[in-house]
């Protein structure tokens, strides 16, 4: 069972902490909004409702259903009273695969992962800080993803290993590694475990499977605190 834990990465090069959130129902998204505004924030649901932004006199604070709240000032003070009653909450719903879409290449398929930090931007600001933002039910989905595949992948270590090459981000080194999926599997990083040698998605959040077909996966299995969004593991946002 996955149990939600409170982390708040501050990423100093933007000045911007990062709270990981579970992906949110639209009740939960409003008990939020009802939250804050109890506790003196103006709030205004955007976005067709995916998203709240609430301010005071202070901060700002953005609150997206994907899972992850922003500010330019911690946020624990402000949200993590509400986390308790977000547990609770009934799940809902959903016609969308939040976790990836797939699309089929030529013998290949190519698997996006729609993860709340580790990504472009700030996934570079992560890299730099030394910090992971890979939640624990992401690390579930890359692993049903990767269940029947016994290949290479390719990704980002923070150790060498044979034909790598160097990837400096700041001050750390890394390096774009190819290593098999057990291995990058055990060595995945989230917020709830590291090890002795990591492993972390490349940049782009992308891996690529040769063969071109993906294993039907029980998303809705272990998620627990993690998500609230209900949906069928034959959803996969697969591309023609």
């Amino acid at each position: 069972m996955l149990r939600f834990e409170l982390h708040q990465p501050y990423l100093a090069n933007i000045s911007r902490y990062y709270l990981l959130l579970p992906k949110l129902t639209s009740g939960q998204l409003q008990v939020l909004a009802d939250h804050l505004a109890g506790n003196g924030f103006s709030v205004e649901i955007e976005a067709e409702g995916e998203k709240l932004r609430a301010g005071n006199e202070t901060s700002t604070i953005t609150v997206s259903r994907s899972g992850l709240a922003w500010s330019g000032l911690e946020m624990l003070d402000a949200l993590a009273p509400a986390i308790p009653r977000l547990l609770r909450l009934p799940r809902e719903v959903t016609a969308t695969n939040p976790y990836f879409a797939a699309k089929k290449l030529s013998g290949w398929l190519e698997v996006l992962f729609f993860t709340r930090m580790e990504g472009l931007r700030l996934w570079t600001e992560l890299r730099r800080t030394g910090e992971c933002g890979l939640t624990p039910d992401e690390k579930s989905a890359i692993s049903w993803v990767l269940t029947n595949d016994d290949q290479d992948v390719e990704c980002v270590t923070d150790y060498p290993t044979e034909g790598c090459s160097l990837l400096q981000v700041g001050k750390n080194q890394y390096y774009r590694s190819r290593v098999p999926v057990s291995e990058f599997l055990d060595h995945l990083r989230t917020t709830s475990a590291r090890f002795s040698k990591n492993c972390y998605l490349p940049r782009t959040s992308i891996l690529k499977i040769q063969g071109g077909s993906l294993a039907a996966p029980t998303i809705d299995v272990d998620l627990r605190e993690w998500s609230y969004l209900r949906f069928s593991p034959k959803t996969s946002n697969s591309g023609a």
